[in-house]
Parts: C-alpha cells; structure tokens; sequence
C-alpha cells in the first residue's frame, strides 16, 4: 500500500488492507538477507522454470519480461527489481512518490484493488501474472487460460521474503541479492548512527481510523517493523501489541502518553502530516500529550509495501532521529 490517500483509502475500503499488511508477521525478521537464495549468477535463466505458489508448482518464464500485477501490492516489488509492469491494479501510481511515480505512473490500470479484470489483463499479452493476496479458484482459472499466474500472499512473507521470493518468481535474484544488501546496509548505518537517540527515546506509529477512532501500529505492520529494524524501541501499548493494528476510541488517546515519541502518517514527500491523520491530531486530548507537549511529533510515511518503499521510510526516519539529536 503506498502513501496518497486515494491508494490508501480505496484498498482499505476494498477489505484487504489490514490483512494484507500483516506481512511483517512471524515468518521472518525483515533483516534477514536471506542470503542462501540471493547469490549472484552469471548463468543465462532457463526457458522454463517451476516454482512453489499458494496454488502449487507453476511454470515460469525463465526471466519474465511482461508481468501484469493483478491486485495493489505486486507493482511495487516488480518495480523494485527493474521491470515495469505491463498492468497493475489499484490506482494512486501517479502519486505515488519520485521513486514509483515515473515508472508505475501510466502502466494502465487492469482491475480495482483487490479484484482484476481478466479481460484487460489478457489485452496486455504477458508472460506471466503475479497476485499477492489470497486467489479463490474461479479468478484463478480465469487468470491462468491468460498466463502462468502465481500467487503468492504477502501476508504470509516479510519485506525481505517478498522480495527474496519474487525475485526468484521473476528470474531476477541478482537484482533482489542487491536490494536486500541495500536494505541491511542501511538499517545497520541508522543503528550505529543515531545508537544515543535510539537509546534514549521511545516511540509509538499512531494514526486516525476513523473520524471517531485510531490505530496503534505493531510491529507487524510493515512500517513499524521497518523502524524497528532500524533500532526504533516501541512504548506500550504498541511494543506487547500481538496485531498489526489495535483500534481505539479518541477518548483513549491518554495510552499514547508513554511514548517519548510520536510518529504519524505524512504527505508523500515526508515533510508534512496527511491531512487524513487530522480527526486525530486535532483532539484536545492528543494536545496533552507529553510527547505533543515536548515538540516530538514527527510525519513519517506510512504503507510501505515493498523493500523500496521500506527503504524510503529508512530515510525519512534518520531525518527524524537527526532532529532529535539536535
């Protein structure tokens, strides 16, 4: 899920946002490289390959060229290993930030969210179709008389599987090998960098759910799970939260109060709140916070959905961590 408030609020809205973002769940540390299966190689990829799906084993291009993505998460990740789709589903693409926007900006749209339209998937001729959130049987078997269709739920998989995973899929493990290396790297540098402020503060990712209520992040959300990699030590009631999201009313907005810091979803470009975070920020109760209080409140983005996007999260954060070391 990416950061403008039409991709946001439309995904959430289709029913697969809170469970889809789960992918930072139990079945990896998103700091894992994952290294057995990012080696470089110099060999030319086989016409043909199979690989393991939540459908099973299915044959695959030996290095897919024409990918159409048939739900919001898969252009993301397919863009983070230097191909552009030939379709992807959703919408917000053109908003969606410096990194994204040139390359997912005029893919044309194959379906809603969550539910593709094979018709315009079939009229973009791939080679293969990536869905990453649940499939039931009637959509699969129309997607695969168009192409060999994989799917592979996010939710099931960290950043780092995502990416690891995919880039086998696509036949691009050199390029997900690099990604990954980035990835640590650069969590590793915020680690040792801001290592006084890291220790000396704790932090809470808050947002609005609704005009009336809000969500704490855990650390199974993907952006949390992201500052987490990067030291972030979270305060109660998000560090014991087992969910990727707890709901609360406004009326207690006062649990907030253990948090050193508070972080809330910003514009796309990180420097200001998004104007959707207001029904929160703007409660008489969250101006009593000590955080609020003592100047800590810092927009960060939010929805990362890919490695990329996480890693555009890393460094809006070392702003944040600069900020308040000074």
């Amino acid at each position: 899920m990416r950061r403008t408030s039409v991709s946001r609020r439309g995904f959430l809205a289709a029913g697969g946002g809170i469970a889809a973002l789960t992918v930072l769940g139990a079945c990896g540390n998103s700091g894992d490289s994952g290294s057995g299966g990012n080696a470089p190689t110099s060999a030319a990829p086989p016409a043909e390959r199979e690989v393991q799906t939540d459908k099973g084993a299915v044959k695959v291009p030996g290095k897919a060229q024409k990918v159409a993505c048939a739900d919001f998460f898969g252009a993301f990740v397919v863009a983070d290993l230097g191909l552009v789709p030939v379709g992807a589903s959703g919408g917000g693409y053109d908003k969606s930030g410096p990194l994204y926007a040139p390359k997912l900006g005029k893919v044309p749209v194959v379906g809603d969210f969550t539910k593709p339209d094979p018709e315009k998937i079939a009229g973009t001729d791939p080679d293969l179709i990536l869905r990453t959130i649940d499939t039931d049987d009637a959509l699969y078997k129309q997607l695969t008389g168009i192409a060999p269709t994989v799917v592979v739920s996010f939710q099931k998989l960290s950043l780092t599987e995502v990416t690891t995973r995919i880039g086998d899929i696509l036949g691009r493990k050199e390029e997900a090998g690099k990604l990954l290396a980035e990835y640590n790297k650069r969590t590793q540098e915020i680690k040792t960098k801001h290592a006084a402020v890291l220790g000396k503060y704790t932090f809470t990712y808050a947002q609005s759910a609704t005009d009336t209520t809000f969500w704490t992040l855990g650390e199974k959300w993907t952006d949390t799970k992201v500052l987490v990699d990067c030291g972030a030590r979270l305060a109660e009631p998000s560090k014991s939260q087992t969910d990727p999201t707890k709901e609360y009313s406004m009326e207690q907005i006062g649990i907030l109060g253990q948090s050193d810091v508070l972080l809330v979803p910003s514009t796309i470009d990180g420097t200001a709140e998004a104007p959707e975070n207001a029904p929160l920020t703007s409660n008489a109760l969250w101006k009593q916070l000590p955080a609020v209080k003592a100047g800590r409140v810092f927009p960060v983005l939010s929805g990362a959905a890919s490695l990329g996007t996480g890693l555009e999260l890393v460094t809006v954060f070392d702003k944040v961590l600069t900020k308040l070391a000074g």
